[in-house]
């Protein structure tokens, strides 16, 4: 059902197709043993964003495009600040965007280093009439948006625009949930240095701290971080790189760069997902051990599931829904033979809950992929009950999904 070990031992290169792969030679080549692969730029060359955003005398930027096309009115958007550090991350702030097209312009004339990046910009959610691109059929089965676009607790997505300046750079991290991503390139360089998984033990100092900046690590708080196997690429403009499950990465842009990114995830990689959230909760609970004997056992898994959602942004009712939602897509698919169901479309899905009360969603619909678009359904079928099952026989997760949740888990 799922892959028993992954071999990246034979990697000695990441790929480059210079044309877009069939779903199938991606699923099979890429997806399954969650390996990278970089593909040349006729796969979006035909977006709006390739085609305005861009000068095409210079490959730089269009500021005076930008600015006439989203600076209509005040868009707030998120930036970070590449020069100073918040923990694992880099402070964060939020900035008029037509300020932000301002700043960077200036710092691109000049010739000079930036250190404003506009980061994990929910760009659909703030433009969805805009049409800046459209996902490549090789990730349209993505479970992450599909489900977290149908949410009837939150309006929110993992669809984003990043847009920075010479210098300016992601810190060292793997992606959230352990989902894959995939990350197209506009215009600009991106300099990506990708670690295989299963390393993680050469990143970590005696305290579990994690590097920060693999170009500035101190050796005697990280002395075993030289002997983590690595490869590095160049992402030119128009490419787009899919990045595996569990990947350490760091990402520098040279020169003016602006990238579409979408995190997401399927059946291909659910194993690393349940892997990810075990992996997580273990780690809360070694962190609030010394409570345990002062609550009962039910307070004691609650609150360690309620710190793991504000520490990674889930928790064991986030994967189980996920799961049964996409199950039950799929079973309509197999009972209908439909492409999608009306279902998962009608006007109830432009309604979520906040705080008790009704909101009216801004974020679009991510659709149901086609049957072209994903595995065969009897195998994400497979997949996805055996996650189920596990959930299902875990004590404590049974317990939180029943007893907190009110999830009635038995039924199929």
């Amino acid at each position: 059902m799922f892959h028993a070990t992954r071999d990246y031992s034979a990697i000695k290169e990441i790929p480059l197709l210079k044309s877009p792969p069939s779903y199938e030679e991606f699923r099979q080549h890429y997806l399954e043993p969650n390996t990278p692969v970089i593909i040349g730029s006729a796969m979006i060359q035909h977006w709006r964003a390739r085609q305005e955003w861009v000068c095409p005398d210079t490959g730089k930027p269009n500021f005076d495009a930008l600015r006439e096309q989203l600076c209509q009115r005040t868009v707030k958007v998120p930036v970070a600040d590449c020069q100073t550090r918040d923990f694992t991350d880099q402070k964060r702030s939020t900035m008029d965007m037509k300020d932000f097209l301002d700043e960077w312009e200036t710092h691109s004339r000049a010739n000079e280093h930036s250190r404003t990046y506009l980061k994990d910009f929910h760009f659909i959610r703030t433009f969805p009439e805009y049409g800046a691109y459209e996902t490549p059929t090789i990730f349209c089965d993505d479970w992450m948006n599909e489900f977290w676009t149908r949410r009837m607790d939150m309006d929110d997505d993992y669809r984003f625009v990043y847009c920075g300046g010479h210098g300016t750079f992601t810190p060292f991290h793997a992606d959230v949930y352990r989902s894959y991503s995939w990350s197209a390139n506009i215009c600009g360089v991106k300099k990506w240095t990708l670690f295989p998984p299963d390393q993680e033990h050469l990143f970590q100092d005696n305290h579990h701290n994690t590097v920060y900046d693999i170009d500035n690590v101190n050796p005697t708080q990280f002395p075993n971080f030289h002997k983590a196997e690595r490869f590095t690429i160049y992402q030119q403009p128009g490419q787009t790189l899919f990045v595996p499950s569990g990947w350490w990465h760091q990402v520098q842009n040279i020169g003016d760069t602006i990238s579409i990114n979408h995190n997401w995830c399927n059946g291909s990689n659910l194993d690393l997902l349940l892997d990810s959230l075990s992996s997580d909760l273990k780690e809360v609970e070694r962190e609030l051990e010394h409570l345990k004997e002062m609550m009962e056992e039910g307070e004691w898994i609650e609150t360690c599931q309620k710190v793991l959602l504000s520490n990674s942004g889930w928790d064991w009712s986030t994967l189980w829904h996920m799961c049964t939602a996409v199950r039950d897509r799929v079973l309509r698919q197999m009972n209908d033979g439909m492409i999608e169901s009306p279902t998962f479309l009608d006007s109830t899905c432009t309604i979520f809950l906040q705080d008790g009360e009704e909101k009216q969603r801004t974020t679009p619909i991510f659709p149901a992929p086609l049957l072209s678009q994903q595995p065969p359904l009897e195998l994400t079928l497979q997949r996805v009950n055996t996650v189920l099952d596990v959930i299902r026989k875990d004590p404590s997760a049974r317990w939180y999904l029943v007893h907190v949740k009110m999830i009635p888990i038995d039924t199929k």
